[in-house]
């Protein structure tokens, strides 16, 4: 009889399974007329080298963190443009995001910016209910594949420097540009990238999901985690900087390396559909054959 009742329980759950998948694969039905559809890149799965966000020691000295191999195990939609005000208007008028200063609600071609990573995560939570599709911010890590040839990252530093000849070093190098206007461009103004990715490492830092972490390196070159805060984010653009969660503005908010930022914004990510289904039909198949 047990056995019997664990194949009933398979059973409904690989027909839940494949509903859930069928429904991923559906065109979207449940979003309001007045959540716009976005333009999306799927980035396939690849290897890349990434250098991981934090702070990185070894044997009492601030060093670069160490690259490594990553990989992007599934295929991942990424918003080619990062939020509008227009969009991020349509979640105040919905009561799910807090209103923000020099906001446009007709600014379709103009990013949102002033917004710090407890509203952008508001915005995905609510886009994610509106569209019935799992958007959210990007990991550091999925951000710097979808920028491809475009991330910057940390800014090098020389055997022996420390935190603060990196950040000196940096506030060189931006000051260098700080004549230059800040004002938030239109949408398409820094061209897309070798994915078909726009406006990336332009003239905003886009918020990820990633906490701050300073980790030690040994001698074998494994990374030990210290600390890990998560009211610390990543941001990424002209270069990586980690920023209070409640920040809207760099600049009152200070940062971890060079000039502080101008405009905070932010661009979500969501699984691609056939890879969500492929993983539901996968789990299916398994509870079926218990």
């Amino acid at each position: 009889m047990r056995f019997s009742h664990l194949g009933v329980v398979a059973a409904v759950l690989a027909a839940t399974a494949s509903l859930a998948a069928a429904a991923v694969l559906a065109p979207r039905s449940v979003a309001p007329a007045n959540v716009a559809p976005e333009s999306v890149a799927t980035l396939q799965p690849g290897r890349f080298s990434y250098q991981p966000a934090g702070d990185f020691e070894s044997a009492g000295q601030t060093i670069d963190a160490p690259a490594r191999a990553t990989q992007l195990d599934a295929p991942l939609d990424v918003m080619v443009e990062p939020v509008s005000q227009a969009e991020y208007a349509r979640c105040v008028a919905a009561a799910a995001c807090p209103k923000l200063k020099g906001v446009d609600p007709a600014a379709a071609n103009l990013p949102v910016v002033g917004v710090s990573w407890l509203e952008a995560t508001a915005y995905a939570e609510w886009y994610a209910a509106a569209t019935g599709e799992d958007w959210r911010l990007p990991t550091d890590e999925e951000w710097a594949y979808a920028a491809a040839e475009r991330f910057h990252g940390e800014p090098p530093i020389a055997s022996g420097d420390d935190f603060a000849r990196r950040w000196l070093a940096k506030f060189d190098a931006d000051a260098a540009t700080a004549r230059q206007s800040k004002a938030p461009k239109p949408f398409g103004h820094f061209g897309l990238n070798a994915l078909g990715v726009a406006d990336l490492s332009g003239n905003v830092w886009e918020w990820t999901n990633s906490c701050y972490e300073r980790r030690a390196v040994d001698a074998n070159g494994d990374a030990r985690l210290l600390t890990r805060n998560c009211r610390v984010r990543a941001l990424e653009g002209e270069h990586r900087m980690f920023m209070s969660d409640f920040i809207r503005d760099g600049v009152t908010g200070g940062c971890s390396a060079g000039l502080p930022p101008t405009n905070l914004g932010f661009r979500l990510v969501r699984a691609h559909a056939s890879a969500v289904a492929r993983m539901l039909s996968g789990v299916g198949a398994l509870l079926a054959a218990l």
